[in-house]
Formats: structure tokens, sequence, C-alpha cells
């Protein structure tokens, strides 16, 4: 086990911690197939046109990363182990993970599938400092999952997650307040959220590569580099950021995106899929207790064109069928403009508590008998599995046979897409 700590005599509480679980759905198959163990071994699809969606960290050792093309996987790595992904078993995991995190702290926000930000300090009287209450939520983690993680913990969230990232693998890294300059000082800037290629761009132009060297820059080159962000970074920056959970929440998101080996030509067969991954979502939005502004649909033609629609319902919903209803509307407006689809995701945005949702609002746009049966098939598909029942309309054998790919075949059956940190910072699943 790689376990640093910076501790150190501090009168502020670094009650903040980032909990991450390490190569998720890769440490996942290969716990399930101890064979696989010291292997690289990638979940992702086999395909043409699968990409890589999590790697072991002995891919990584050869310069796999999750998003990579798997063909280029392969060249790096011809022992290449690849496993078709496991989304139902990833979620259930990623439940009984939060779970156990429960179990120990109360204030938790959960920002995808596989990490959480925790505020610790309310546990202290029970479980003792955020270093023994990390080390306790990890050892939970692994005797009772068999999965590694690691924790970062902070004053703040971003040092939190930079700490976490820093401790990977299977590690943990506490940083007290009046360390944390010295702590972000050498890291390059890239470590910021936000701070993307063409910011990190900006700032090498005048010279700044590390945190340490932002941190020395005067205020107003700051803001010509990085615009209405600069005041934000420099607090980060100089260690002064208090930033603690519930920030963001607005910007929380659920979807499914799938990549086919064969490109979609035939209408019926775009319909049946992006209705598919409409119920999915509408499912995942129900399960988290959620309601949701806004549906996206994405599509992207074999030549990589890619068109990202949107519509926002006049009440928030969970209704599949009102997902559905707006993602195949908002294909009808561009299929012409994009007549074969390589990719396809629909995602629910804008997500609030279903709780604040008067029901009666919700069911008067709709019979109160879509709600019912969604949640007569909600029960099914929790005792059954996710493919034990389907609208009649997706049933029966495809217009394209040869478009159904195999089972791993796809870049990702049903996953989500790996996210950028922007994205990723402000998303559930």
């Amino acid at each position: 086990m790689n376990l640093r700590a910076a501790v150190g005599p501090d009168r502020e509480i670094p009650g903040i911690l980032h909990l991450d679980m390490d190569a998720f759905f890769a440490s996942v198959e290969v716990r399930d197939d101890p064979s696989l163990r010291g292997l690289p071994v990638v979940v992702g699809g086999a395909g043409a046109r699968g990409v890589v969606a999590a790697a072991s960290y002995p891919a990584r050792t050869r310069g796999i990363r999750s998003a990579m093309p798997m063909a280029s996987a392969r060249r790096l790595a011809p022992d290449l182990v690849i496993v078709p992904p496991r989304i139902d078993l990833y979620r259930e995991i990623s439940t009984q993970v939060m779970d156990l995190l429960g179990t120990v702290v109360a204030d938790i926000e959960q920002i995808s599938v596989d990490e959480a930000f925790l505020d610790v300090r309310g546990a202290r009287r029970l479980f003792g400092e955020p270093e023994q209450i990390a080390e306790l939520l990890r050892g939970k983690i692994r005797d009772e999952l068999g999965l590694p993680s690691s924790v970062g913990g902070s004053v703040s969230r971003a040092v939190a997650k930079i700490a976490s990232a820093q401790a990977k693998p299977d590690g943990m890294l506490i940083v007290p307040a009046s360390r944390t300059a010295a702590f972000l000082s050498p890291l390059p800037v890239s470590v910021i959220s936000g701070i993307g290629p063409k910011a990190q761009a900006a700032l090498e132009r005048i010279g700044v590569r590390t945190v340490g060297q932002l941190r020395d820059i005067p205020s107003s080159t700051l803001t010509r580099a990085l615009g209405p962000r600069a005041r934000e970074v420099a607090a980060l920056a100089d260690g002064s950021d208090r930033t603690g959970l519930g920030h963001r929440t607005r910007d929380r998101s659920l979807g499914t995106e799938r990549t086919w080996d064969t490109d979609l030509t035939d209408a019926q067969e775009v319909r049946k899929r992006i209705t598919q991954m409409a119920d999915d979502v509408a499912r995942q939005v129900r399960r988290g207790g959620f309601v949701a502004r806004t549906v996206v649909l994405k599509l992207r033609a074999p030549d990589g064109t890619t068109i990202t629609r949107s519509s926002t319902f006049d009440l928030p919903t969970a209704s599949g069928e009102r997902l559905r209803e707006q993602v195949v509307t908002l294909w009808e407006r561009e299929r012409d403009a994009l007549p074969r689809i390589r990719l396809a995701g629909v995602r629910a945005t804008h997500l609030e508590p279903a709780a604040g949702v008067p029901m009666q609002a919700e069911l008067s746009a709709r019979p109160a008998g879509w709600h019912d049966l969604e949640a007569a098939m909600d029960q099914a598909v929790e005792r059954f599995g996710a493919h034990s029942l389907s609208r009649g309309s997706t049933l029966g054998p495809s217009a394209h046979g040869a478009q159904r790919a195999a089972p791993g075949a796809d870049a990702a059956q049903d996953m989500p897409a790996p996210r950028s940190p922007e994205e990723t910072s402000g998303s559930l699943f």
C-alpha cells in the first residue's frame, strides 16, 4: 500500500476529503478475475472504433489512457487485455461504495460514479482526525469490496481533488492549510480544474508553467490570461480558497453515450437506439432521486462532425417518455444534416431533488399511467436486470442486423463517455 500523508501542526482542520476509486472499472474486472492482475487491462470496445473507457495501472505505465482509441492502445501494448464493459455492475458497486461512505460521514457530495467529496469535520468526534477517517474509509472499501481507492484532504475541495490525484494509486495525502501553497507550487498549472490546453498555452506564453509561478505574476496579467476565472484561480494558488461541499450542483448531469462499429443509417434504427438511451437515462435520474430540467442529444457523423442539441422542459421531469419525446424531436430536426450516425448520446442536465417538484404538476402534462408504468418498470429492472424489459418499439430484429455489434464491440456499450475535468466535476455518472 502506498501511504503518504503530509501532516503537521495546523490550527485549521483540513476537513474536506476527496475519495476517488483507482482505475475503477478496470479494478472491478481484475478483482473478479485475479488472473488479470499485473496485466495491461482495459475496459472498452474491441471494435475498430472502440475507445478505452478505463485502464489498469499496468496499462497506464505503457502510456494508455482513458478516451484513447483502442487501436492506439493495442500499438502501445500488443499483449493488451480488452474486457467488455459491465455498466450495470459498476453502478451497483458505486452504490455500495457510497453506502459505505455514508456509514461514517453524513456530508457527502457524489460527483461521478467513482468519486465523492466528503466534509468530515462533523465525524471527528466519533472517528478521529481527517487522516484517521480517510484510512477508515479506504479500509472499508478494500476489506468489504476488494477495491483500491485514494483520498486527498484539504481545507478546500479543489486542493483535496489535486491531493487525491497525487496520492494515486492506493494512497492518501492530507494537506494542512499552512502547507497548501508549498504543496501546489511545483505542480504544473494543468492540475487546476478549468485550466485546459488553451489557458495553459496562454500562461506558457508569459512564462508560467507551475502553480508557484502563477501565484507570483500580477493579478492584471493573470486576468488577461484567464479572464473571469483569474480571481478564483489566484485564491486556489495562494492557498486561501475555502470552497466546500454543495457548490456547482446545478451542473450535475446523468447520461449515456455509445459508439458503433458500423454507422447507423436507418431512421427506425436510430430512433430505437436513442429511445433506449432516453429510458436508461430516465432510470438513472429516478434512481438518484432527481428530476431534470433539460435533456441533451449528442450526435456524431463518421467524419467527426458533432451536433449537440438540448431541450428544456416547462416542468422538471424524470419521465422516460418525456425524455424520449424530446430527444426524438431533436434528432428529427437534424437527421438530414447527419444521415449517418457513428455516435449518439443522451444526457439529463440541471438536476434537482425530486422531492422539491409537486407530483401533480408533473402528472398534469401526461396521463398518470406513464408515472405508474415507469415505477413498475423500475421495480422490474431492479429485480431482474436492465435488459429484462423494453419498449415494444425497441424489440425485434434490427432493420440493419449487421449493425448489432457483438458484446464488447462498441466503444462503451451504454456507458458514460470519458469527460473532461470540467465536466467530471459537475456530473454524477
